[in-house]
């Protein structure tokens, strides 16, 4: 069993190093942002395979805080993104005229 979770924990290490590759080098800020997304999950999952090694329930905590961080970042992220994308560009706001 300690031969799986450590193959596993090695599988999240080589994907969290593919992730920060398209993190950084990705062409638009929404691959960013879903690059993010994916990190945190993948650290969620090495906090639950941390877990099941040391077999202990003392990590659940912070799984689920993690997991409420990772929703509501990327809830505020998306809504600060189609902030801008909400007015088409064909309308206008109506400017009142200075006499």
């Amino acid at each position: 069993m300690t031969v799986v979770l450590t193959l596993a924990l090695a599988m999240l290490g080589a994907a969290a190093a593919l992730v920060l590759v398209r993190l950084f080098r990705g062409p638009s800020n929404l691959d960013r942002i879903i690059a993010a997304e994916i990190l945190l999950v993948i650290v969620i999952a090495g906090v639950a395979l941390e877990s099941a090694r040391q077999n202990t329930s003392t990590y659940l905590p912070l799984l689920m805080v993690l997991g409420l961080v990772g929703f509501v970042g990327g809830v505020a992220v998306t809504r600060f993104m189609s902030r801008d994308s909400d007015e088409p560009d064909a309308v206008q706001r109506e400017i009142p005229e200075q006499p």
